[in-house]
């Protein structure tokens, strides 16, 4: 199943040269950028004069490298799609005594193999804050890119060197937003914590995906401040606080290793919402986790959710911000925590304030590898010289955006199955007028995110008839593929397009997990739908029209569905996808709305799926609908409903429900006089808008932190703002059983841990009783739901279990 490196093959990569993204031969394009002929996607910092010697000072050359051919990032420009960069580090000590400015739509890549360092000088600007600057402040105090729409953006493969800089600093600033990671990095600060170093400092944003990262020394290793973000695999060795949790809506972390330090986790201000944590340890840590002072109230406020995890030698596993101790630990020995929860529960009345110890949370076998739920990091193929890598461009495959890529695309993928083979999908905009086919065995990498698959013509313009952009495996198919790095998108008026349709099975010996027979992966694979230059669905294209009722301009009807995981789909690992209807113009300078339509989000119907840094936003119908699925795996996942709804209200303009697809019925979900209202509801909300959540004849399913949220009433925020009553919309989570054409299975097994919403009236709606209202768990500018769950027979778990 998983391709063998040929001997021949791993001996030619022991003597290489270097990581092979430095000798691969790049003709990456920037399609759509005005100046594409003489535009260079990939930049070598050492072609712009940096040496990497620990001597020179190399700020102004890695600074060139990465904003070179008019990018966008100065004043004004806070979005551009026309321009990506992935920006190349080989081996050796960068020394700098400014901060690296990050750009809009920027990979900063380092050789794994050999990782290079960024080493801040001793005598680093006064003025300069970080190392890394994704986002500078400007003179007026406010940062330059809006943090919400910072996309698109990677760094991976870097260690960031604090060390010999003597005043309070950040190694990198990372406001951010979808579509954006930090992976395979290590941040190497100040054991004197007086210093003041912190290792990633993110104040503002909406992402995202942290993974594989190592902290050494620093007053806090790490200060995070977002919306929503899923961590996995950060190691911590020697801070004074490991993570300070500034505020958010909900965190999802897995598989932290936390190991020396004063305190753990503190999630003690007064701006937290909620914190799930995994799989994880903390070794000869004075207090593991701070939360905040303890109140008597249903409040959402500091929900706290903890599953397998290890303290040894940790004296205090709990306390509150008042020095209470909240949960003791043992000072000599191990401990092992089955389980914690602090929080509001659902079951089936609520909400019922508890905390405490020992929560009974059921864990599917399928989903685990060992004790711990499956991970795996995105591979880089390391251990391959530049010879094993296919070019598209090889293929004949043009990527201007302009000819049809689709027979060459074809027959690229076809020879990216060789097993000793991966293909490389250089940057540029490939359009295809048909499906495109991937065949398991198929190793595919695109360069950076500037690699898209676009679909286009008549072909995807069928409503009644959609058919897929991009397929993984024929239905039934047998077989094992790895996708990295692409973009799949839809140009202009495509409104039968399905831009990925997975199917493969993945077999698993015995149902086992193991390193050699792992699922098959998907990491930063993205849906953009609109938006961006040369799509055709831009403010010219597709103005909004909030004062006019129910127009919609058929040229925007841009998608029939993002991602449908078939129901012979098995064993999928998903990471960092994002599936974007774009309301806004990323190329416009002011972000301008636009009204781009697209009905169906994740589809999921297969069973083995795990999904973490996965958000889907914008889509008429419903962002996730799960029927029929079984052991599906969910790390904070978030959603947001159309800016524009209800005008036009759902389903409008896809008007034909597809019973095959399980397409919602707004008019049995909203029963009253008017499918846009719901009577018993407060608030007069209207009903018939996108679900953000259905689950559908299901079990196993697995909701590890959610951000439901719906901010806007024909693009009006009145809705959401006024927390004397949110009624953006009236439903946003729905869970039933199946019937009819979902069959007659019951939704069981199903756990859902800090459900965040926003803008909904029901937080959750269960075989249409309305569970839990928002204002009864309030936390912060969302409300929480810290469990809620259903026994094998399909029935709610009763408080009196915990």
């Amino acid at each position: 199943m998983r391709a063998i490196l040929p001997f021949w093959l791993l001996a030619a990569s022991l003597v290489r040269a270097a990581f092979w993204m430095e000798n691969v031969y790049h003709q990456g394009k920037a399609s759509f950028n005005p100046k594409s002929h003489g535009y260079k996607v990939f930049r070598n910092v050492r072609d712009y004069g940096a040496k990497g010697d620990g001597i020179t000072d190399d700020t102004a050359a890695i600074n060139a490298a990465v904003s070179e051919g008019n990018r966008c990032g100065g004043y004004g420009c806070i979005g551009a799609t026309v321009n990506p960069a992935v920006v190349y580090f080989p081996p050796g000590t960068y020394l700098i005594t400014s901060p690296i400015v990050g750009l809009f739509y920027t990979q900063m890549i380092g050789d794994p193999t050999d990782m290079p360092i960024i080493k801040g000088a001793s005598n680093f600007t006064e003025n300069g804050r970080a190392l890394l600057d994704a986002d500078p402040y400007l003179s007026n105090g406010k940062l330059n890119f809006i943090s919400t729409n910072v996309f698109f953006r990677q760094v991976r493969n870097l260690v960031f060197d604090t060390t010999a800089i003597p005043r309070a600093f950040w190694a990198v600033h990372w406001p951010s937003a979808q579509a954006t990671v930090i992976h395979n990095c290590i941040f190497r600060l100040s054991s004197n914590f007086e210093d003041g170093h912190t290792g990633i400092f993110m104040e503002e944003g909406s992402g995202g995906m942290l993974t594989d990262l190592v902290f050494y020394g620093g007053q806090y290793g790490a200060q995070f401040g977002s919306q929503q973000y899923t961590v996995r695999n950060l190691t911590f060795h020697g801070s004074q606080t490991a993570i300070l949790q500034i505020w958010n809506w909900g965190f999802t972390y897995k598989s932290l290793s936390i190991n020396d330090c004063e305190t753990g986790l503190n999630m003690s201000a007064p701006d937290v919402g909620s914190v799930t944590l995994l799989d994880s340890s903390f070794t000869n840590v004075g207090t593991a986790i701070i939360v905040g002072r303890h109140n008597d109230s249903a409040t959402g406020l500091g929900s706290l959710m903890i599953q397998n995890v290890k303290y040894t030698n940790v004296p205090t596993v709990i306390k509150d911000l008042d020095g209470n101790e909240v949960l003791a630990g043992n000072a000599t020995g191990a401990v092992f925590q089955g389980g914690y929860a602090k929080g509001n529960l659902y079951a089936p009345e609520g909400p019922s304030a508890f905390q405490g110890c020992d929560i009974p949370f059921d864990q599917p076998s399928a989903l685990k590898l060992g004790d711990q739920y499956f991970e795996r990091s995105k591979p880089q193929y390391e251990e391959y010289p530049a010879t094993a890598f296919a070019s598209a461009r090889n293929h004949y495959a043009v990527g201007d955006g302009v000819t049809d890529d689709t027979a060459a695309l074809n027959a690229f993928f076809y020879d990216a199955t060789r097993p000793d083979v991966i293909g490389f999908l250089d940057a540029g905009f490939y359009l295809v007028t048909d499906t495109v086919y991937v065949p398991a065995g198929a190793r595919i990498v695109g360069e950076g995110l500037a690699s898209v698959i676009m679909g286009a013509g008549e072909k995807f313009s069928d409503i009644t008839n959609p058919r897929p952009v991009v397929q993984i495996g024929k239905p039934g198919e047998l077989g094992y593929v790895e996708i990295s790095d692409i973009i799949v998108s839809t140009q202009g008026p495509t409104a039968g397009a399905i831009a990925i349709q997975y199917n493969l099975n993945t077999p698993i010996l015995e149902g086992n997990i193991t390193s050699d027979t792992p699922p098959s992966g998907l990491w930063d694979v993205h849906v953009r739908i609109g938006g961006f230059g040369g799509s055709k669905l831009q403010v010219a294209d597709c103005p909004i029209t909030p004062n006019i009722t129910n127009v919609v301009e058929p040229a925007c009807i841009a998608g029939y569905m993002s991602m449908h995981i078939t129901p012979s789909a098995r064993n999928l690992y998903m990471e960092n996808n994002w599936m974007w209807v774009a309301d806004h113009d990323i190329e416009d300078w002011n972000q301008t709305r636009i009204d781009v339509f697209a009905g169906r989000g994740l589809l999921i119907e297969g069973s083995n799926i795990w999904m973490l840094g996965n958000a889907v936003e914008h889509h008429t119908l419903y962002q996730y609908q799960l029927v029929n699925a079984s052991d599906v795996w969910m790390g904070q996942v978030q959603t947001e409903t159309p800016y524009y709804q209800p005008n036009p209200q759902a389903p409008y303009p896809f008007t034909q429900v597809n019973t095959t697809l399980h397409d919602p019925d707004f008019i049995a979900d909203c029963p009253s006089s008017s499918p846009s209202t719901v009577d018993q509801l407060p608030g007069n909300p209207p009903c018939a808008m996108a679900w953000a959540m259905r689950i559908i004849g299901s079990k196993n399913i697995m909701v590890f932190g959610a951000g439901l949220y719906s901010f806007f009433n024909n693009y009006n925020t009145n809705c959401s703002t006024n927390r004397a009553g949110e009624n953006c919309q009236a439903r946003i989570f729905s869970i039933q059983d199946g019937n009819g054409t979902e069959g007659l299975n019951s939704t069981t097994g199903l756990q859902v841990y800090n459900l965040n919403t926003i803008g909904s009236v029901s937080m959750l709606t269960n075989k249409g009783e309305d569970v839990a209202i928002w204002n009864e768990t309030i936390a912060t500018y969302a409300s929480t739901v810290g469990i809620f769950r259903n026994d094998g027979n399909g029935t709610n778990v009763s408080s009196t279990e915990f």
